[in-house]
């Protein structure tokens, strides 16, 4: 498993943003007068990773396929711009192992996210720096494995790994063809890896040579 090419998550790898999101989608299933239930901090950490309009037929099971879309579109903008300004959790050390890896290593991400949520991160916290390029679903409409591979392309990478924390990502990595590092303190449990990291800065470990 060697690689210069290191492509991460980022729900329940770089940050924990579950209690901010649920803050957004609840801000506007008021604002909307809306006689929904509101989203706890457990349903939202178990969508995590889950396709845009995957969320939508968990959260919103009661409304048509094209009100849920329209509905959780709402909820991802109103998320963005609350990110903005109050941010997720990093976890410890991300910033500081970032830094260090960024010195020998080209730094990479792709989430399943909506389109604007690495900008929010990005905005939140000083971290866009360290990283080549980024790609997701909300852009591109692929799932993960795919834009893996378009980002890889892109760059003309030849080989990479990615660091993850839920058997989506695994599976992803297992269509992309790379090696996945699971992220054992994220939100998922996985079936298979091939190497794992009990916390973020256990990177410095695995790639110090």
């Amino acid at each position: 498993m060697i690689s210069k090419n290191l492509i991460f998550d980022i729900d329940g790898t770089l940050w924990d943003a579950t209690h901010q999101i649920c803050e957004a989608y609840n801000e506007i299933i008021t604002k909307e007068n809306k006689n929904y239930p509101l989203i706890t901090d457990d349903m939202m950490a178990g969508v995590m990773g889950l396709l845009i309009p995957d969320i939508a037929d968990q959260f919103f099971p009661y409304l048509s396929k094209s009100e849920r879309l329209t509905f959780i579109q709402k909820c991802c903008d109103n998320e963005n711009n609350h990110l903005k300004t109050h941010g997720g959790i990093l976890y410890p050390n991300v910033k500081e192992v970032l830094s260090q890896l960024s010195k020998t290593y080209n730094l990479f991400i792709v989430s399943n996210c909506q389109d604007g949520y690495i900008d929010a991160l990005f905005t939140a916290h000083p971290i866009g720096q360290y990283f080549k390029d980024s790609e997701c679903s909300g852009r591109t409409s692929l799932p993960k494995g795919k834009n893996i591979r378009l980002l890889m392309e892109r760059n003309n990478l030849k080989d990479a790994i990615y660091i993850g924390d839920t058997q989506k990502d695994k599976e992803a990595c297992e269509d992309a063809q790379i090696p996945f590092i699971y992220a054992t303190y994220g939100f998922g449990t996985v079936d298979s890896y091939d190497a794992k990291i009990d916390s973020f800065d256990e990177l410095l470990t695995l790639f110090s040579n």
